[in-house]
């Protein structure tokens, strides 16, 4: 199997929500799964749609929040597909995130 990863993934089970610029819905909760320097795979109960934006907001203190230096993150769904067993959330999500100074661009814009 061919590896298409710009980047090697770190595990992770920290808590975070979403909350989606498109729609009035949310935030939904959600749990980060893996996360590389420019995107995260989570992991919930709503299904997204690809090309959708979505703003990534992290509990104070959760190792993503220290290392990005921000309680949150912003970034476009490249990829959601449903998920098959009894102890995980019904989809998986792939986030491309933006680069630090388009994330600093867009709140200011919001």
């Amino acid at each position: 199997m061919i590896n298409k990863r710009r980047s090697p993934r770190k595990a992770s089970l920290e808590r975070c929500s979403v909350e989606l610029y498109a729609s009035s819905k949310g935030p939904f909760e959600s749990r980060i799964v893996n996360y590389s320097d420019r995107g995260l795979m989570i992991e919930m109960d709503h299904p997204l749609t690809r090309g959708e934006p979505v703003k990534i907001l992290f509990r104070p203190g959760a190792e993503n929040a220290q290392r990005l230096g921000e309680t949150y993150c912003v970034g476009m769904v490249r990829w959601c597909a449903p998920q098959e067993g009894l102890f995980s959330s019904r989809y998986g999500v792939g986030l491309e995130m933006a680069e630090a100074s388009d994330r600093r661009k867009n709140f200011r814009a919001a």
